[in-house]
């Protein structure tokens, strides 16, 4: 067992190429998150007929089905190594569920309702966890030292960002075809052909070019029920999570509103346009991100990025009709910053990660990624929210509907104000953070000297072994 262990943790250099191919899979991924995100409130209220509000509940409803299937795959993954891994299997079969559930609920009947959008919606969140989870746990055991793995995040990040790009030229391209704005439901129709097509061809790229940990420390000796309590007592743990649902929760809340404010409020047809810069400008500050987060450290960094988003949300609601020069000016400040929102938190809990290992001897990353993606769920559910409160003053998606000045008012609140409000608590809380990089190196330093004292003992078991 010594021995095995130590094989484990003694700690080998990782190559740039598995990196960067697995930061690969981030790109369709987020061609699925950014149609589910952006188009499909639309699509389904305007050019299918289901109500806004019942949207807006099937997709906070997810959030509870999550409650189940996350940690259950977040255990198993930690507990169960195949011939083929131990976080690949769970990928290899998440995938072609994910692709169907996707290919579904992209390409509705016309006259598809609510049992439709909420049978296929729940059957992607299946084959979300299955892929997502493992997939993260597995980018944390990549490498332990503290800015390797700031790297790990940043690529999977970059791709992502690519991924969001590539989305937003979709409909871009679309309009650029029609010379106009496009339904809602031919866009979704075009990312479901793309995603079957692209998900597939990455996945398996992935699988068979970047090779899994042969064995960590603690593996296969995890109980579920005291790692979910000893996860709990980790107060860093609940911290990350907070900064996570009050950060991620906002964005979810104003990206739900985002094709309504911009079409309604600022008058923009032509919303992905709108969209391909902001991601473009969201992929180039990437490096910029990493640059300030050598410098003041993740959690700092994160905390500007708070800053900076809440200033120009609050000039977003000082906007009206035909202001489209100044809104696009400021969307493509906030895209600037849409990269630390994204993979700073991830790279933080990474961190987190070790500081249990140093305490229980156990590696868990698998139940703590999958608490930290209930918990994003959970904040992605807060879009769904938005929904049922822009409809409490009559709100109407319907083509040409006119909106009196105080249904564009609540608009724009909702929009802009309420995830600033989630923004100002976050900020306190990311501020004072206090695993730093000088902790997190001396954590490690203790984890490497606990695995040099592991190996010792195996070499000299197995010396034992050879005598006569």
């Amino acid at each position: 067992m010594a021995e095995t262990q130590a094989e484990g943790i003694r700690a080998t250099p990782i190559q740039r190429s598995s990196i960067w191919i697995y930061g690969s899979l981030g790109f369709p991924l987020a061609l699925i998150g950014y149609p589910l995100g952006v188009w499909l409130p639309r699509a389904y209220s305007t050019d299918i007929g289901v109500d806004l509000s019942m949207i807006g509940l099937i997709i906070a409803a997810a959030a509870l089905f999550d409650a189940f299937t996350d940690p259950v795959i977040g255990y198993s993954s930690d507990r169960y190594r195949t011939r083929f891994g131990r976080r690949k299997t769970w990928l290899a079969a998440g995938i072609p569920l994910l692709a169907l559930a996707f290919w579904m609920l992209l390409n509705p009947p016309m006259t598809s309702g609510v049992a439709y959008l909420a049978f296929w919606y729940l059957f992607l969140r299946v084959g979300s966890t299955l892929v997502t989870i493992p997939y993260a746990a597995w980018g944390a055991e990549m490498s332990p030292d503290y800015h390797v793995r700031t790297q790990v995040s940043s690529a999977r990040e970059k791709f992502v960002l690519l991924g969001l790009i590539g989305a937003a030229l979709v409909p871009f391209a679309m309009e650029q075809w029609r010379q106009g704005s496009v339904p809602a439901v031919e866009v979704l129709n075009a990312f479901g052909l793309l995603i079957v097509i692209i998900l597939p061809v990455v996945a398996v790229l992935v699988l068979n070019r970047v090779p899994e940990p042969k064995r960590m420390p603690g593996e296969g000796s995890v109980n579920i029920f005291r790692s979910l309590k000893l996860m709990w007592k980790n107060g860093m743990f609940r911290r990350v999570l907070l900064i996570e649902v009050l950060v991620t929760g906002g964005e979810s809340f104003r990206n739900t509103l985002s094709l309504f404010f911009m079409q309604d409020v600022i008058g923009i047809r032509l919303a992905g346009t709108y969209y391909a810069l902001y991601f473009a400008m969201g992929l180039a500050a990437i490096p910029v991100w990493d640059w300030i987060a050598k410098r003041l450290g993740k959690h700092r960094s994160l905390a500007v990025a708070m800053v900076v988003v809440s200033i120009t949300n609050i000039a977003m609601f000082t906007l009206s009709k035909g202001q489209t020069t100044e809104f696009l000016l400021l969307f493509m400040i906030k895209g600037f910053c849409f990269g630390a929102f994204s993979y700073l938190p991830r790279a933080m809990l990474a961190d987190v990660v070790d500081l249990d290992t140093a305490r229980s001897g156990d590696n868990r990353a698998g139940s703590y990624f999958a608490g930290h993606g209930f918990m994003t769920k959970c904040a992605y559910s807060l879009g769904g929210v938005s929904l049922p409160l822009l409809a409490l003053v009559g709100y109407s998606t319907a083509v040409g509907a006119e909106h009196t000045d105080l249904q564009l008012l609540w608009l724009g609140f909702l929009y802009a104000i309420v995830p600033t409000i989630s923004f100002v608590f976050a900020f306190w809380l990311t501020w004072t953070w206090p695993l730093t990089s000088d902790r997190h190196a001396r954590l490690r330093g203790m984890l490497d000297r606990k695995a040099a004292r592991i190996a010792r003992r195996a070499d000299g078991s197995r010396g034992t072994t050879l005598l006569p």
